[in-house]
């Protein structure tokens, strides 16, 4: 990582006068780039080959910055107590993970959702800079998107393709705009189950919380589960096959509607 600012939670490292830097000597380091793997495997008796029985993630990304004050603001070298109590309120907090995007080129789309601790650097008596570590809530990062949005008529089809470098599936949130009365369903290429929604309203907006599991709608309606299937849409990819076409399956209660994901395709990358 060569930048020298970073975002989280909305506010920047250079809102806070300070920068990113390096209080060791340069030189080349290994980092993690989200493919950190392990595999499972078992070696019969009187074989010398390994049979493979699985893989997975063990931990999340993690990584360790430093930061000092900016040589551009002119105030000095050691930042104050009132600049470190600022910066240790803004990064190290209880409420759990926030977006965290590195300011550089290369990076510009991507994104972790992130939480930090801290420690102060000591020199000559005095905190010359801190040291963040940084922990994700995955072993990969986020590509930035824009939401994908269609309208469908009972019997069309749109296709959505996953950028995701991680293959598997994608729980997006889904947003379902009813352009009339009746029951939609909706299938994926890729995944051949059946959303099902029955005795829907006009202009009634569905959302479906596919991370969490949670389903709610623009109408006080107590009866939603009655008419859910409880089937949450599902974005996926193979390593040989990317595209997703989901369908609104027609019949005699199908209407029309406008649909909406949002999702954030995984991106193995490090700092």
């Amino acid at each position: 990582m060569y930048a020298t600012d970073f975002e989280y939670d909305g506010y920047t490292l250079s809102d806070f006068g300070m920068t990113i830097c390096s209080f060791q000597s340069a030189g080349l380091e290994t980092v993690s780039s989200g493919a950190d793997l392990s595999f499972q495997t078992v070696k019969p008796s009187g074989s010398d080959k390994f049979r493979f029985y699985g893989s997975g993630y063990e931990e999340s990304f993690t990584a360790t910055i430093q930061i000092c004050k900016s040589p551009c603001g002119g105030t000095g070298f050691y930042p104050e107590p009132s600049e470190i109590s600022a910066l240790q309120r803004w990064l190290c907090r209880k409420d759990g993970y926030h977006p965290f995007h590195v300011i550089q080129e290369d990076l510009k789309d991507i994104f972790w959702n992130a939480a930090f601790t801290c420690r102060q650097l000591v020199f000559n008596g005095r905190t010359a800079g801190l040291e963040l570590m940084l922990y994700t809530d995955a072993p990969y990062a986020y590509l930035k998107s824009e939401p994908v949005s269609c309208s469908l008529t009972p019997g069309d089809s749109f296709s959505l393709f996953d950028q995701s470098d991680e293959t598997g599936s994608i729980y997006p949130t889904v947003e379902i705009l009813c352009k009339g009365q009746g029951d939609i369903r909706l299938t994926n290429s890729m995944d051949r189950k059946i959303l099902t929604l029955t005795s829907l309203s006009f202009n009634e907006r569905i959302t479906l919380d596919g991370e969490h599991k949670i389903i709610t709608s623009s109408l006080q309606r107590k009866d939603l589960p009655d008419h859910f299937n409880f089937y949450f849409p599902r974005i996926r990819n193979t390593f040989r096959e990317r595209e997703n076409i989901f369908t609104l399956i027609g019949n005699d209660k199908a209407i029309p509607c406008d649909i909406t994901f949002h999702y954030h395709p995984v991106i193995k990358t490090g700092l």
